[in-house]
């Protein structure tokens, strides 16, 4: 989320929250993992009901599994020509599967069985901590929080940030500045002119800074689903299932500014943190079907329905300054909202996928002792245009608000081919795995590598009814982060400008391990 002046002045939401609570990763039981999850045309494998729930027809015994693992996400933050390392490292329960095998009730039928199945599949994880800093000498944050007054008219600023009258707007930008004095009015015959200065302008008006952003999130993304398949004479596999997608998600940034500046200035530093936390729970549908001509062969077909989840979001911003004038003072939007922090109500509508999938069984044999194995492809297209997001707060502004926020998606989100490969060979009771998964860019802008891709492997060792996998899945992609955005309505004669985006190289490494049982 990129922080700028307007970042929290009206609600906590930003289209990159859309893309965030619409966005996958490979999950599911080790095993699935292993192959890269390319699950929608293989049966008998319990997490293929998260990609195809026609998988479960396959099952003619009840199976039980779970899957615990251990993540570790490393950043490196390249801003302003320097770079900057953090990681985090989290244990995590990822997945828990019941399937009810369903067996043949009339000898005559050509429908063999009906099954049914449980989840609790971790979609998605949150945790990670990103760092990076660099020294700015053309602008600053704290430019916005003035900018913004100004073009919001303050004029007494003892009352419109931090006051009685503060404009909402200001509440989380703005009215913080002034009231640790970030920023400060220029004065005529002793009364405020309407027109700001920063503390981080030296008396020549230049700036330099270093500056830090220090993100740390937390949470994760699950899907809990009943699934119902059905078999039709060995031939096609038909299923369905309701999804309930919960979401946790936290998030605390701070942004940090420490004078650099040999010229008189003000300021010594600054830091200002914005506190989020949201929560949503929705439903979406999946429908599916596999064919299988011949034994040794199967075609898969899925249709996943967008979620329709509703967030609440609380959130507050605390600002602390140190300045030679006064010292060091604190100010948080609390303060203008009786102790209390901001909420906001809204929905988003995720994108709808469609999945096409085909696996080969190679020298498929009831002889146990003998060789065999598959491979699996998926390719899987996503609209991430679709995205919608419709606010549910306050009448007068909610659909101005929605309207801006999709249209903004719309320019900045396109459709993308996800591609999902993987493979299995079984030597008795061991089963070595491999896998790669490729998910394209949403971006329409093609300057920006939003493509992630992960490589997987495993191991696998079953006999009488139980069986354990283990398996890495290895991650990479980079992205970029906009720390702010200096407003309109700077003074080009200032020749203040932008930061260029910092760039987010983000790795990932996940050990899982699966227990489960037949019976």
């Amino acid at each position: 989320m990129a922080l700028s002046g307007t970042c929290l002045s009206l609600h906590a939401q930003t289209i990159e929250d859309a893309l965030r609570f619409s966005t996958t990763s490979p999950s599911g039981t080790t095993r699935g993992q292993s192959v890269g999850g390319a699950l929608g045309a293989l049966g008998g494998e319990a997490s293929s009901l998260y990609v195809n729930p026609a998988g479960l027809g396959f099952f003619r015994t009840n199976d039980f599994s779970f899957t615990v693992g251990l993540q570790n996400i490393s950043n490196t933050g390249t801003y302003l020509n320097t770079k900057a390392d953090d990681n985090k490292f989290i244990p995590l329960i990822s997945n828990l599967t019941l399937i009810f095998g369903g067996k043949r009730k009339r000898p005559d039928s050509k429908w063999q069985n009906f099954s049914f199945g449980l989840g609790l599949n971790r979609t998605q994880n949150y945790n990670q901590r990103t760092y990076y800093t660099g020294n700015n000498n053309s602008s600053s944050l704290s430019l916005n929080y003035y900018l913004d007054a100004e073009a919001a008219g303050v004029t007494d600023p003892d009352e419109q940030l931090g006051g009685s009258q503060t404009i909402g707007s200001l509440a989380h930008t703005s009215a913080l500045a002034y009231q640790t004095g970030l920023i400060s009015p220029y004065l005529d015959n002793g009364q405020p002119d309407g027109f700001f200065f920063s503390a981080a302008q030296a008396v020549d008006r230049s700036i330099n800074v270093k500056q830090e952003s220090i993100i740390d999130s937390k949470g994760g993304a699950y899907d809990v689903a009943f699934a119902f398949a059905a078999n039709y004479d060995d031939k096609l596999y038909l299923g369905g299932s309701v999804n309930i997608p919960t979401m946790t998600f936290k998030n605390s940034r701070t942004w940090k500014e420490t004078n650099l500046n040999t010229a008189n200035t003000d300021l010594n530093s600054f830091d200002v943190t914005e506190s989020l936390r949201s929560e949503g729970t929705g439903i979406n549908l999946k429908i599916g079907g596999i064919y299988r001509p011949v034994k040794s062969f199967s075609l898969g077909a899925t249709f996943h329905s967008p979620s329709w989840i509703s967030f609440t979001d609380t959130y507050r911003t605390d600002m602390t300054t140190s300045t030679k004038t006064l010292g060091v003072l604190s100010f948080s939007s609390t303060d203008t909202n009786d102790g209390f922090e901001d909420e906001s109500k809204y929905t988003i509508r995720t994108p709808w996928k469609g999945v096409l999938s085909a696996t080969y069984l190679f020298a498929p044999s009831a002889d146990t002792r003998k060789p065999t194995g598959f491979i699996s492809f998926d390719y899987e297209y996503m609209d991430y245009a679709a995205m919608k997001m419709r606010f549910r707060n306050d009448n007068s502004f909610d659909r101005e608000d929605s309207d801006l926020r999709n249209n903004a998606i719309k320019d900045t989100y396109q459709g993308a081919s996800n591609i999902r490969v993987g493979g299995e060979l079984k030597l008795h009771v061991i089963a070595f795995r491999l896998g790669y998964a490729l998910y394209g860019s949403p971006y329409k802008n093609g300057a920006i590598d939003g493509k992630r891709q992960y490589y997987t492997g495993g191991i696998g060792y079953r006999n009488r009814g139980f069986y354990m996998d283990l398996g890495l899945v290895y991650g990479n992609n980079t992205y970029t982060n906009q720390p702010y955005e200096l407003a309109s309505n700077a003074d080009p004669a200032d020749h203040y400008t932008t930061p260029a985006p910092a760039e987010i190289n983000s790795k990932q490494a996940n050990i899982n391990a699966t227990f489960g049982w037949k019976f």
